[in-house]
């Protein structure tokens, strides 16, 4: 979602269209809100619920030009429509598009991590270390604890098998970096570099190239 829609932002900006929005569900499958309660703050977000879906968040500003929040709301269901027609599994949902003084906002739900991979075409996991590990993902990274005290490194992560790991891999390099807010459904224990804990369950994940990890309960 993502990137389909900073790039609906940009061709809005140039004429065309634009969007992003937040909320979030309860813990156990329905929103997130314990971490949204927490921190509350108007900023691009994943939340990880525990029953597997993603739900994603996008807020930008909005140019709006050519296309209103109505024109906005069906070109990207027309995205959704046309990912789906070739991925036919994939659960995919817009729950939300809204613009107002001139802020977007939009909000996706994704069944799965593989499905918000796949729709946005970024490397990205959300499950277990074992998962992850059988999955292919790289655990060779060393992690520091959130107090600063420790570090683990992919033997003690394989030990900690159940435990639940996200990956978020970006492959290029900005100036200025955005920031992305990831809430998840447990306590965070360990994070990797460019990670700030802002809360027992959130962390602000600076969007510069590499693979950035939060390993929680």
């Amino acid at each position: 979602m993502r990137k389909a829609i900073i790039l609906m932002l940009c061709l809005c900006i140039l004429g065309l269209t634009a969007c992003g929005e937040v909320i979030q569900r309860e813990e156990g499958g329905t929103a997130n809100k314990e971490a949204t309660d927490e921190i509350a703050s108007a900023v691009s977000s994943l939340s990880i619920e525990k029953d597997g879906g993603i739900t994603s968040t996008i807020i930008e500003d909005f140019f709006e030009s050519y296309y209103d929040e109505g024109g906005l709301e069906t070109m990207i269901k027309s995205f959704i429509d046309a990912y789906k027609a070739e991925n036919s599994a994939a659960q995919i949902k817009l729950k939300s598009c809204k613009v107002k003084d001139g802020v977007a906002n939009v909000r996706m739900e994704y069944g799965d991590y593989q499905a918000y991979a796949g729709y946005n075409g970024e490397r990205f996991f959300a499950g277990t270390i074992t998962d992850a590990n059988m999955a292919g993902f790289d655990l060779n990274v060393t992690l520091k604890s959130v107090s600063g005290d420790t570090t683990v490194s992919k033997p003690e992560l394989l030990g900690m098998g159940e435990s639940h790991i996200v990956i978020y891999g970006c492959d290029e390099n900005p100036e200025q970096p955005e920031q992305l807010r990831i809430n998840c459904f447990d306590e965070i224990l360990y994070v990797s570099d460019d990670v700030a804990p802002v809360g027992k369950k959130s962390a602000d994940v600076s969007l510069a190239q590499g693979d950035k990890i939060i390993v929680f309960k």
